[in-house]
């Protein structure tokens, strides 16, 4: 097309006053991409995360995110060929920001923390786990016995250059109630044999844990006792058998107690073998707010021992019990009289006979 062609003949594509131009080919149209070379992509950082159930102002949460870059290289880029090598879909360390607000919908948030990320390749998460210590109670959020919703933000004020900025907020929001500055100790587990006999000798482990949300330390250290009982409860016709004093438990922590062999009560055929944790009630926690708890309580992971069996000894007992059955299991060979034999005098364990009281 040239300049002097009028637009009818431009549309006819030549022109009549020019004959020796009659038979122009029209260009076609192009357009440039908009790209470099080598190539070009940007990462794409979401988060969703959770927190411990519980909490108190001043004192230590635990949350748990999952940080995500969905980015990737969407041109082939010369120089990040190799597997690992770094490309511009990678996202470089930025932070996580936690906002606590009094409503799961969100509104009048209040930042109570934040945590650094790592360099997270393309197509790439992350799981970090981070312990905050929570400020006093900021106006407009509630106090114990209240809930509070968090919500996490990654790179919050968009330093990094992302392809989306839309998502990188999580969606779901985390509940948090808040409590008194309190310990709660519960206990988690008792490894015992799976079945016991009266005067068996056995290897107790036990493992209690804090979920409250203070350490037990400000308060002195934690009585566990491994007790027998007639009853549920650790009262009238309990016997204690093992004691063990922990130093300190913190808040979402836990100890494991490995006790040394003890022998179990000769008597009566069946009763209860489990555990109490501060059994004279030193220690205030949570659910003692009020008054709740105190003597009388409830035995914890009570695990039956009886009735006696004849001749067989159970699993994972050490020495069978009761009063002929005093040899280390299996009986060596060359010991005559086999295993219900008596064997009379002291046992051979040395551990004291107990027997539980009778009220």
């Amino acid at each position: 097309m040239l300049p002097w062609e009028s637009r009818r003949n431009r549309r006819n594509g030549r022109d009549p006053r020019r004959p020796g131009l009659a038979a122009l080919e029209r260009l076609e149209g192009r357009e440039l991409l908009a790209y470099t070379p080598l190539g070009f992509s940007l990462p794409d950082l979401t988060i969703s995360g959770f927190a411990a159930p519980a909490a108190s102002w001043g004192g230590t949460l635990t949350v748990a995110v999952d940080v995500r870059n969905i980015g990737a290289s969407s041109l082939i880029e010369p120089l990040a060929l190799q597997p690992g090598a770094p490309s511009t879909a990678d996202a470089l360390p930025t932070y996580v920001a936690v906002y606590a607000s009094r409503s799961p919908r969100g509104g009048h948030e209040v930042q109570i923390g934040q945590f650094l990320t790592p360099y997270i390749p393309q197509n790439s998460a992350v799981q970090l786990t981070e312990a905050l210590t929570l400020p006093s109670r900021p106006p407009g959020l509630p106090g114990p016995g209240g809930t509070i919703y968090l919500r996490f933000a990654v790179d919050p004020d968009g330093i990094l250059a992302e392809s989306d900025y839309t998502n990188n907020a999580s969606q779901k929001a985390a509940p948090v109630r808040i409590e008194a500055p309190l310990p709660e100790l519960t206990v988690t587990g008792l490894d015992v044999p799976p079945v016991m006999q009266p005067g068996d000798v056995i290897q107790p482990n036990i493992r209690v844990a804090n979920v409250g949300t203070a350490p037990t330390s400000p308060q002195g250290p934690v009585t566990v006792d491994l007790v027998a009982s007639r009853t549920p409860t650790f009262g009238p016709g309990s016997a204690i058998l093992s004691t063990f004093t922990v130093a300190n438990i913190p808040p979402s922590g836990a100890v494991t107690l490995t006790g040394a062999p003890v022998q179990l009560p000769t008597s009566p055929g069946v009763y209860e073998l489990g555990v109490v944790v501060d059994p004279n009630g030193t220690i205030k926690q949570l659910h003692t707010v009020g008054g709740i708890g105190g003597s009388g309580r409830r035995i914890s992971l009570p695990r039956r021992v009886g009735p006696p069996i004849t001749n067989l000894p159970p699993a994972g007992v050490l020495i069978p019990g009761g009063a002929s059955n005093v040899m280390p299991f299996p009986i060596p060979s060359g010991i005559a009289g086999g295993l219900g034999a008596p064997v009379g005098g002291t046992p051979a364990h040395g551990l004291p006979i107990i027997n539980l009281p009778t009220s």
